[in-house]
């Protein structure tokens, strides 16, 4: 190469790095698609609907939700796994979304190192969940049921919401009948017609607190709005790692953009209408930001993967 032509290459690579960073500094200059994986009016939708009427007010645009259910977030998570990475095309799920989905649906076409996490602001209250009239109030009760009662009922919504059931199964030499039913309000609909035993419920059970019992909490913590509950972990088993409200984008978006978003969001968290809406539907605020966050979401991973393990593993 001459060193004409090296000069020009040399200019050309400049030119485009200050094109760059010129976007990114002026970022948002159009209106942001944000992707949510459910239907519209659950608790996702809801309380993203609030947020990002907030960070509008940071951001100076326009933030359009998507609506893109289906396999627990996993159509939306493979949208945007594809989008260009340049802040206009984004995601609110859960953390679960992008951190196990993939160990336990084929389908789930991705890896975690193919999103950037830009932040949470609140945690899913996910919990197992009983009809009012079943004669069982604990954990502990319900394996004693099911091991009196064989066949009991358990409904499940996805595989991941089937493992924890099936290696409790596995661990007490239970004989249980798997129900897979369509979504939150499948299952609700189910537990409110007595037609389970049991179901996995990611947080829409605390809305029927005298119709639907918690018996137990699947996350990390117990449930803030039911904090006599015990964790499967207290309860002796292996449980998965929880899982928080976050806001993701495409792997590879500009560090700038990724700290303007970031910033947008735990302001709007910390918001009065967000707060509010978030208290009303029973979810706590977990403000963590993209560096911090990209921590859990690999370390739950990996949680999930043991957990998995232990599911196949032969008796």
């Amino acid at each position: 190469m001459t060193i004409l032509k090296k000069l020009a290459a040399a200019a050309v690579t400049a030119a485009t790095l200050v094109a760059g960073a010129a976007l990114a500094e002026d970022y948002p200059t159009k209106a942001i698609t944000a992707l949510i994986g459910y239907e519209a009016g659950g608790g996702t939708d809801t309380i993203g609907r609030v947020l990002f009427e907030e960070m509008k007010e940071t951001l100076g645009q326009q933030i359009i939700v998507v609506n893109v259910p289906g396999a627990a977030s996993s159509v939306a998570a493979l949208k945007l796994k594809m989008a260009k990475p340049d802040g206009y095309t984004l995601m609110l799920s859960p953390s679960t979304a992008v951190a196990t989905n993939q160990i336990w649906n084929p389908a789930a076409d991705y890896e975690v190192d193919d999103f950037t996490m830009i932040g949470s602001i609140a945690a899913y209250q996910p919990a197992f969940a009983a009809p009012m009239d079943r004669p069982y109030d604990t954990f502990d009760e319900f394996v004693a049921f099911a091991k009196e009662n064989p066949g009991a009922k358990v409904a499940t919504i996805t595989p991941a919401s089937k493992v924890q059931m099936e290696l409790v199964a596995k661990q007490e030499g239970l004989e249980l009948n798997f129900v897979p039913v369509k979504g939150g309000a499948g299952m609700i609909s189910g537990l409110l017609g007595g037609d389970f035993d049991i179901a996995y419920s990611g947080g829409a059970h605390q809305k029927y607190p005298d119709k639907i019992k918690t018996i137990a909490s699947t996350g990390e913590e117990r449930l803030v709005a039911s904090p006599d509950i015990k964790t499967m972990n207290e309860y002796g088993y292996m449980s998965s790692y929880g899982s928080k409200l976050v806001l993701v984008g495409p792997a590879g978006m500009p560090e700038d953009v990724v700290a303007t978003l970031e910033k947008a969001l735990l302001e709007a968290g910390r918001t009065e209408s967000v707060r509010q809406v978030m208290a009303n539907l029973d979810f706590p605020p977990v403000e963590k930001g993209s560096a911090e966050l990209m921590e859990e979401v690999k370390a739950a991973h990996q949680a999930e993967l043991k957990l998995k393990e232990a599911v196949e593993a032969p008796n």
